[in-house]
């Protein structure tokens, strides 16, 4: 049935109860009243009682309807968001693929020179120690771009079980030739093992920009501790430092790109962060650190070990 004969049946339908209740109502009003005036009073009750009624049932109908309105726009909302977080998603993995690829086929010359480099023979112990280092830095970068191909195809697959002990010792081994961390301390604190599937590239990069923003934080000399804990159904990994902290200004803009203290920042470093806790179901919280700096926690949900 379409639109215009289902108005046409509810008008029927109410055109028809209207003029029975007029006419049934009338009668009874009649055989009631002793007199005009009486009379008139009860058609005068009878009409305001219509009336009520009437509005009533109106609201309820208009409620219901724009309700369904309401839900279906809402419905509609959340379908065209999905479709496009889906278009950004598709987008984004193939541009990190692509860059993923890139840069792979970069590294590929570089360990092949460190390669040639590595039967030199005339290479003092410091320089062959340099050049270990160099080979493992290299290692570690090709293993990251290939994740990056992995979550640029397929992100659903990309979630392997690691434990976040072993991933902060990995890349601070990894940092500690940088420029920025060679002269300060960085301890880890992980009272217990803690392990959960995870985005490996993403852990790593959210572990390099905390570090390295600490680094900047207590110019290059200062004491870092990352600690690693497991709360309830959280897990939490912090990075503290013993520097000035962040000004009071700068904690409202902690996530907007480009908004930093550095001089020279750029203020994306954060956001990676943020987005790669996002991509975890997680979320990231500052506060000021016991040491004095500044502590930055980035919150991920343990998987429920419920049957």
């Amino acid at each position: 049935m379409g639109l215009s004969a289902r108005a046409g049946v509810i008008a029927g339908v109410y055109g028809a109860v209207a003029g029975a209740y007029i006419v049934l109502s009338g009668r009874l009003a009649r055989a009631m009243a002793s007199s005009v005036e009486e009379l008139e009073r009860l058609e005068r009750f009878k009409g305001i009682a219509f009336v009520a009624v009437t509005a009533l049932g109106l609201f309820l109908v208009a409620y219901l309807v724009l309700r369904k309105q309401q839900a279906d726009a809402d419905d509609a909302s959340r379908a065209r968001e999905t479709l496009l977080k889906s278009e950004r998603n598709a987008l984004a993995g193939l541009f990190v693929s692509s860059i993923a690829h890139d840069a792979n086929n970069v590294t590929m010359v570089v360990s092949s020179t460190l390669d040639l480099l590595q039967d030199e023979q005339g290479l003092s112990p410091d320089n062959r120690e340099s050049l270990r280092d160099a080979r493992e830095a290299m290692d570690t970068l090709t293993r990251l771009f290939k994740d990056l191909k992995e979550m640029g195809r397929d992100r659903s697959t990309a979630r392997v079980p690691m434990e976040l002990g072993f991933m902060v010792k990995r890349i601070t081994s990894l940092l500690r030739g940088h420029s920025a961390l060679k002269h300060c301390q960085v301890v880890l604190d992980a009272p217990a093992p803690v392990t959960l599937p995870v985005f490996p590239v993403l852990i790593d990069q959210v572990l390099i920009n905390l570090l390295l923003n600490a680094a900047d934080a207590t110019e290059g000399r200062g004491h870092l501790e990352v600690r690693v804990r497991a709360t309830g159904d959280e897990a939490r990994l912090e990075v503290h430092d013993d520097g000035k902290g962040l000004p009071e200004g700068m904690q409202a803009a902690l996530f907007k790109p480009f908004a930093s203290s550095k001089p020279h920042g750029t203020g994306l470093g954060l956001v990676s962060v943020r987005e790669c806790a996002l991509a975890h179901g997680g979320r990231v919280e500052y506060a000021r650190s016991p040491l004095g700096g500044a502590a930055f926690s980035v919150v991920l949900p343990l998987p429920s070990t419920g049957g």
